[in-house]
């Protein structure tokens, strides 16, 4: 047959890949139109609408990224449950889920209501719910983390010892838009 040279491993890791792009492209390409409308100080139904969009795109690419790791996985539970680079990639995507979640439930209805009454004072709304910016740090790091880790073939360390850097970059970034928020926005 004309395709037998492609494993079956290849098409998921295809997926994967996919689910990368579309997951983290929607991330980044909705924070950059928040900060923009950081700074102007609004938030226009123009400008949630993208945001919206990007939203869109984040669950997708999760959808993707859950399916064909799954199928992944399914390929040789053994080995991937006996990496910590595995368990580690795991566990920062639930933390991704979570998050995104978090971000919905809380904030994306009250961004929309708002948008709907007329353009939303964003940068005031922001000084007075730093959770917004913290859920905004724990998703970049999060989405940062899955790749890089995902690009290496293997990590020499713990399971902990991984998710004691990655908390700490969390960490890091928290206190530090929080130190300078007034800055940032």
């Amino acid at each position: 047959m004309i395709f037998d040279f492609i494993e079956i491993k290849t098409v998921y890791t295809i997926l994967h890949l996919f689910g990368i792009a579309i997951g983290a492209g929607g991330v980044f390409f909705s924070d950059l139109v928040f900060f923009k409308s950081i700074k102007d100080g609004k938030l226009s139904s123009t400008e949630f609408g993208f945001m919206e969009l990007g939203s869109k795109m984040v669950w997708a690419g999760l959808a993707v990224l859950v399916i064909s790791g799954a199928l992944l996985f399914s390929l040789d539970p053994d080995k991937y449950l006996a990496s910590s680079k595995f368990l580690a990639k795991i566990t920062i995507v639930a933390v991704i889920i979570a998050n995104g979640i978090f971000l919905h439930l809380k904030y994306i209805p009250k961004f929309k209501k708002a948008v709907r009454e007329g353009e939303m004072q964003i940068g005031e709304y922001i000084k007075s719910n730093p959770l917004l910016l913290v859920s905004g740090v724990v998703s970049a790091v999060s989405w940062s983390s899955a790749i890089i880790l995902g690009a290496f073939r293997g990590i020499p360390y713990s399971y902990w010892m991984i998710l004691d850097v990655y908390v700490g970059v969390v960490l890091f970034g928290t206190v530090f838009v929080l130190l300078f928020k007034r800055r940032i926005l």
